[in-house]
């Protein structure tokens, strides 16, 4: 009789380690420090996204256009009163925070060719496809410039009146001094394993909301405003004039663990910025997985230095060019939980 519940527990423990899930055991939680160990270590094996060639994964509007009969799922992530308004045909309307729920529990992510990620200005998208790409939904993509570039309308109240060279007087040409390297963020956690961690941090912040991880150029540039700015651009163009302070990684390598991750302080909020606001929220939902207090600047450098882009052909600089006209349709969503099967949506059974 005991060999027998042995085998049932031996055999359950086995089940449950092949759905992702914890197996039941009197191991204690993990240290703080060794969290953080898992959840990087799980990040850098499974691809180090952020720091390959394959961030930012985003996708211009006319090529989304030209394939949208390639078996392409699109979840458009704005409130239901803009997409009832106009939208891409055929798309599917989806709050931010239902997004990995949805994921999870409602379609089977890998039979789409792609799933392409739709907001306003393209900054929410990012940051939800970064957390999708980290948690292994590697055909998702965000749409360049958001539903502004697919939809002059939507540009003229979004991206067009929000472009300024507002600050372009008070930036610097000289490079800021990189913050000491320390130690690494710690956090608790009841997950014993890399993959178990990045869920729960990732539902995390799908949880907390996208408006609560921006800040405004505004808010950036006051006076000893205590942030610690990260400029995520290419040398050539950070050395054409950046934010005062703000110090430049260079994309796709300076945030792994062998480079300048623990050059990032701990210490204090940190803000992320690049050209359009979209690298910086992939970057952003990165190291808030990681423990760090980081948070993105709304539109980039062209919230608040468009003019000089333009001038000094810094690159991503947004202009009436960026939109497109392209179809919409209008009404609310149109597909529904039980009549998916056009878009090969099905509920996941099992694991």
């Amino acid at each position: 009789m005991q060999k027998t519940i042995q085998i049932t527990l031996f055999a359950l423990a086995v089940v449950l380690a092949s759905c992702g899930g914890n197996v039941p055991s009197q191991q204690q939680a993990l240290s703080p420090h060794v969290a953080f160990d898992s959840l990087i270590t799980y990040i850098e094996n499974s691809g180090d996204f952020i720091n390959s060639p394959n961030a930012p994964a985003i996708i211009p509007a006319n090529q989304l256009y030209n394939e949208l009969d390639e078996n392409i799922l699109v979840i458009d992530m704005r409130n239901a009163d803009e997409f009832g308004a106009a939208h891409i045909p055929n798309s599917v309307n989806m709050p931010f925070g239902k997004v990995l729920d949805y994921f999870e529990n409602t379609i089977n992510p890998n039979s789409f060719n792609k799933i392409v990620l739709v907001c306003n200005a393209g900054q929410t998208a990012s940051y939800t496809v970064s957390l999708l790409r980290l948690l292994g939904y590697n055909n998702t993509f965000a749409l360049k410039w958001g539903f502004s570039s697919w939809h002059k309308q939507t540009a003229k109240t979004r991206w067009l009146a929000r472009v300024s060279n507002k600050y372009s007087e008070l930036l610097e040409r000289e490079p800021a001094i990189m913050h000491q390297p320390e130690s690494y963020p710690k956090f608790e956690t009841q997950q014993l394993t890399g993959y178990n961690i990045l869920r729960e941090r990732a539902h995390m912040l799908f949880k907390m909301g996208f408006n609560a991880v921006t800040i405004s150029a505004d808010t950036l540039f006051a006076p000893d405003n205590g942030f610690y700015i990260i400029n995520y651009w290419p040398e050539e163009s950070y050395l054409k004039g950046h934010i005062p302070t703000a110090v430049r990684y260079q994309p796709n390598k300076s945030l792994k663990r062998v480079e300048q991750l623990n050059t990032l302080p701990l210490n204090k909020p940190i803000v992320a910025y690049d050209y359009t606001g979209q690298q910086s929220s992939f970057i952003t939902a990165y190291l808030r997985l990681l423990g760090y207090e980081v948070y993105t600047l709304t539109y980039g450098a062209n919230g608040f230095m468009n003019g000089l882009m333009l001038e000094q052909g810094i690159p991503n600089a947004f202009t009436d060019d960026e939109t497109f006209d392209l179809p919409v349709s209008s009404g609310s969503s149109k597909v529904q939980l039980k009549e998916a099967e056009d878009l090969n949506i099905a509920p996941r059974g099992g694991c």
